[in-house]
């Protein structure tokens, strides 16, 4: 690494980064939620320091002990956590809006009701089959139909069994109110299904519009079904009597409408006797409107597997990173967050009864390319171009300087998640490590050369293979804006050292900070109308999220045709790589897009950061396996005789 480069990381400092769902290819979200961020402590040259001291106490994994294993387990006692700073609780139906569709929202709803698969098995990626309603379903007809039977031992709090019925009556909402969903995309569930039978009360049937994959299905369409109580929610008002409304189209709009409008209603969650049927572990008791808490308690009538042993859980939110500390500090909550730029407090909790942990995610950060520019489309579709900036990017060193180590290499759709199935061999390992003379080969063996000012210019125009390619005009300089969003310090290390590798070869990049919110509206969606206003674009964070509604990285939202958030990124190949993927069983044809996408340097690949670093109070136990999706699940956690 030369040393322009190493000295980018030369401070430290604060920063949040604010995670974020997208609802895939939603034009109505880009102005609202649209990428994902994460809460994050800057971390430097002088963090790097810190974190040969930290980590060196915290180990390897990052544990500061098992937390009680071998203590007794005990019953009751009310846990606590904390959403990301900045987050809040702000829907509570398990069919999400676009303003809330994120992960601790779906996290919290699936705490009361149950989703047909449940993502996640400790921390593993998948399904969870034990804790899911629905068997493992059935293929058949060349894996065109799916039947799903659900498990007898799931009831609602109320006493009834969770039906086929409960099936039915969410298929007839979403159909009523797809466009107000905040996972739904022209195409996927429901329009890929042709139709429904319900052959008795545990079991209904899909008929496929055409063969699917059976591990996309079951991974990035089934786990969108959640079963719902056709028996007290089946009404078009709260005084309106319960009965059949959603069986019509128009009434199944009255009963969207309807239920909507009550999850908007954040100050009755704990009086409106809607949200107390419920078949998961959990039911709300109290919401604040002010401070954003919200308290759970166990459902005294689940009778799922993993019976809760809290009494309850509360979820709190704060504004800032200080006041997410002093609530660990104080007691008042159990299970919490340390700031990278707080590490060296990691000694601190250690030794007022804590664990500390990394917590590793099951998602993607990219450097989107703007394809469709009419300033830079040019370069960027150039597949030396995009080889020439990728050796340029030092993933190990920007994991350890900016953050604190507690991040995984990304080298294609999906971050180099350890023990994955869904992860291929081939993007294991980085197939264009960084390599700054590599970059200026490339460069030169097409024609470029460096002018009177260090900036490499094209001196043979043309279509060859040797030739600097299709729309460089002869002279034109290699010259991209890179607009990235603003606000993170260590996100702008990383960008700055980015660019001034890039200058070391020949290579002028501007950098075009921009606040989240005008990023949305300059970037934008841009493959079409307006083209692409950036050469290269990233947000500070990690760009795509896998969980409850994607399990399985296909590529489809982010690479597919007419993606909104692949800059405008198609290529035949790709896209009958994708097609075969969520159509060709087995997990060889993921594999193989997977590898064509990393190859193909669709994005640019940047190193993904931990979802956070966990401090957690010792006498909490039930925990320590984190959730790959960033799902908490207080349904598994419980206090030992070690709690004080």
């Amino acid at each position: 690494m030369d040393g322009g480069v190493d000295q980018m990381f030369a401070r430290n400092s604060d920063h949040q980064r604010r995670p974020r769902r997208a609802r895939p290819g939603s034009l109505a979200s880009v102005s609202r939620k649209s990428r994902r961020w994460r809460n994050w402590g800057a971390a430097s040259a002088g963090a790097a320091l810190l974190f040969g001291v930290v980590g060196a106490a915290l180990g390897a994994g990052l544990t500061t002990g098992s937390a009680a294993a071998s203590s007794k387990a005990k019953s009751g006692g009310i846990a606590s956590y904390s959403l990301p700073v900045g987050e809040i609780f702000t829907w509570i139906l398990p069919l999400e809006n676009e303003t809330a569709y994120e992960d601790w929202d779906s996290n919290i709803e699936g705490s009361m009701w149950l989703p047909l698969y449940f993502a996640g098995t400790g921390s593993k990626t998948g399904i969870d089959n034990k804790l899911s309603i629905g068997n493992p379903p059935v293929y058949s007809d060349g894996n065109t139909t799916v039947t799903v039977s659900l498990k007898s031992s799931f009831t609602w709090s109320t006493g009834a069994k969770v039906t086929s019925a409960d099936v039915k009556f969410f298929f007839e909402l979403i159909e009523a109110g797809k466009h107000k969903l905040g996972n739904y995309l022209p195409g996927l569930l429901p329009d890929d299904v042709k139709s429904i039978t319900y052959p008795n009360s545990s079991t209904f049937v899909l008929h496929l519009i055409h063969a699917y994959n059976p591990t996309w299905f079951t991974g990035n369409q089934l786990t969108w079904i959640y079963p719902l109580p056709a028996q007290s929610w089946d009404r078009t008002c709260a005084t309106c009597p319960v009965g059949s409304a959603a069986s019509t189209p128009a009434g199944a709009k009255q009963v969207f409408t309807f239920l909507f409008s009550q999850s908007s209603k954040r100050g009755t969650y704990s009086s409106n006797p809607i949200w107390k049927i419920v078949d998961g572990p959990w039911v709300v008791s109290s919401y604040d409107q002010v401070t954003h808490t919200a308290s759970f308690l166990a459902n005294k009538h689940y009778t799922g597997p993993t019976k809760p042993r809290l009494a309850g859980y509360k979820v709190y939110s704060y504004t800032t990173e200080t006041a997410e500390l002093d609530a660990l500090r104080s007691g008042v909550i159990t299970f919490g967050y340390l700031p990278t730029s707080s590490l060296h407090e990691a000694s601190y909790f250690k030794s007022h009864g804590y664990v500390v942990k990394a917590w590793p995610v099951f998602y993607n950060e990219v450097v989107e390319l703007g394809y469709t520019s009419k300033t830079w489309g040019a370069l960027v579709k150039q597949l030396y171009i995009r080889k020439a900036l990728q050796h340029l990017i030092t993933e190990d060193l920007y994991i350890k300087r900016t953050m604190g180590g507690y991040g995984i290499p990304d080298y294609g759709p999906v971050a180099d998640y350890p023990g994955s199935s869904y992860v291929s061999s081939g993007i294991r390992k980085d197939p264009d490590p960084y390599d700054p003379k590599a970059s200026v080969k490339l460069l030169t063996s097409h024609g470029w050369a460096k002018g009177s000012d260090g900036i490499d210019v094209c001196k043979r125009s043309g279509t060859g293979s040797s030739d600097c390619g299709a729309g460089i005009k002869k002279g034109q300089k290699l010259s991209l804006s890179f607009m990235y969003a603003t606000g993170t310090t260590s996100f702008f290390q990383e960008v700055s050292a980015f660019q001034a590798a890039a200058r070391t070869v020949g290579i002028d990049i501007t950098l075009n900070g921009q606040t989240e919110t005008t990023m949305f509206s300059i970037g934008g969606v841009c493959p079409t109308t307006p083209p692409c206003k950036y050469g290269l674009l990233a947000y500070a964070g990690f760009m795509w999220d896998y969980g409850q509604y994607q399990l399985v990285p296909s590529g489809t939202n982010e690479w597919g045709k007419g993606n909104f958030w692949g800059g405008g990124y198609y290529t035949a190949k790709a896209q009958q790589l994708i097609t075969a993927a969520e159509t060709t069983g087995g997990v060889k044809s993921l594999y193989a897009v997977e590898n064509y996408l990393s190859k193909d340097l669709a994005s640019l690949w940047w190193p993904l950061g931990d979802y956070e670093v966990v401090v957690a109070k010792k006498g909490l136990s039930g925990w320590q396996h984190l959730n790959p999706y960033a799902n908490f699940d207080p349904q598994t956690w419980y206090f030992t005789s070690s709690a004080h």
